[in-house]
């Protein structure tokens, strides 16, 4: 899917660079030759150091973003199993039903909010299971008061869960400002433009060029977007922190 998306990027980038070398190679001006350097060398800097900046600042940011909702998952995995683990302090019966309401909300995790996420949503059904989970757990009786520490603790480690869970949640719904993305699509389309605009006459040579100008262009703005929505496609981040969780839980089990 990766390798999908970077070749429609760079498609997209050199359909745009050729359209504009096509149309704007066969002026008058693009014919003849006439410009002032000087003057085509500030401009064209001042628009490539533009996109330079644009683009920098918002791989940088978004990149950040990336590793710290990824950065989340594991943090809400190890919540979840440092539970599943405190379970096993409970009396039997209780242990096993903490356990399982676990394992189920880690399934669901990776099975209905995963998808989810990828719309800007989470699953209502993982989250129903953590409240309900969490309910189960306070009901408990403990018969002594060792027990009912080891209640607290696994009642307390599905309050940490449950935190972890609503910054997942806040992390979906996150996205950079609209304005930073117009920023970025008007310096490339000024950034491509610009040659042919200036004179860069449209023969195979320098289409081919412009081109490659433009597939660079695409695919910079391609890993920008999808920096900028982690759990959605091409740069989706993968539920492997809470498989990994369902692993441990086999581990611990045994």
């Amino acid at each position: 899917m990766m390798v999908f998306w970077a070749i429609l990027a760079l498609v997209v980038g050199v359909i745009v660079a050729v359209g504009l070398a096509r149309m704007l190679g066969s002026s008058e001006r693009a014919v003849s030759g006439s410009h002032n350097p000087q003057a085509l060398s500030v401009v064209g800097s001042a628009l490539l150091s533009s996109f330079i900046l644009v683009t920098a600042f918002l791989i940088a940011s978004t990149w950040s973003t990336y590793n710290t909702d990824r950065q989340h998952t594991y943090d809400e995995a190890r919540s979840v199993t440092t539970a599943y683990w405190l379970a096993g302090k409970l009396q039997p019966a209780d242990r096993d039903r903490v356990r399982a309401g676990l394992s189920m909300y880690t399934d669901q995790v990776i099975a209905d909010d995963w998808p989810a996420m990828g719309r800007h949503q989470t699953s209502d059904t993982a989250a129903a299971t953590l409240d309900a989970l969490r309910v189960e757990v306070g009901a408990i009786k403990p018969a002594t008061a060792a027990d009912e520490q080891d209640r607290a603790d696994v009642s307390a480690a599905l309050d940490d869960l449950y935190s972890k869970r609503l910054i997942r949640a806040a992390d979906v719904n996150y996205s950079m400002p609209s304005l930073l993305y117009l920023a970025l699509v008007i310096a490339a389309v000024l950034l491509v433009a610009y040659p042919p605009l200036v004179g860069l006459t449209a023969n195979l040579r320098n289409t081919v060029v412009l081109a490659g100008l433009g597939a660079m262009v695409g695919l910079g703005i391609l890993i920008v977007i999808g920096l900028s929505h982690p759990y959605s496609e091409p740069l989706s981040i993968a539920p492997t922190a809470f498989r990994h969780a369902l692993q441990q839980f086999t581990q611990i089990n045994g």
